[in-house]
């Protein structure tokens, strides 16, 4: 369970639903990590500050696609933005909780930097990005 109320600059979604995360998945031919899909039922969404951005289920769609990430960062989907050039990714695993960041204009996992090793934990303690 994340704890919104402590994390200051945020705003946050209404939940997704199961069926709002089944489409997305199905609209981008993947399955969400599980702790991205405990997020997006939390909160279809959210900004800290104005400027960092996880996905909801619509707008996920349009990034993913809009960047072509299954091409340059196959086996990844981008959750989300630093609002800076850099997008935050995960390795489309049912387990996976890790979170990376890239350079947009590169989105090759290769040069991404670990960012959390917990979305969950990650997001509950303001999203802080130390790379």
């Amino acid at each position: 369970m994340i704890h919104f109320s402590q994390i200051p600059n945020l705003v946050i979604n209404k939940p997704a639903s199961d069926i709002h995360i089944k489409e997305a998945e199905a609209e981008l031919n993947m399955m969400f990590p599980y702790a991205h899909q405990v997020l997006l039922k939390q909160s279809n969404g959210c900004s800290i500050g104005g400027d960092l951005l996880l996905y909801g289920t619509e707008d996920i769609v349009e990034r993913n696609k809009t960047w072509e990430v299954h091409h340059y960062a196959s086996g990844y989907v981008a959750i989300g933005d630093d609002g800076g050039g850099r997008v935050f990714l995960m390795r489309q695993a049912e387990e996976e909780k890790k979170v990376w960041i890239v350079d947009a204009g590169v989105m090759d996992p290769q040069h991404a930097e670990l960012v959390a090793e917990d979305l969950l934990s990650w997001v509950s303690h303001g999203c802080f990005i130390e790379v």
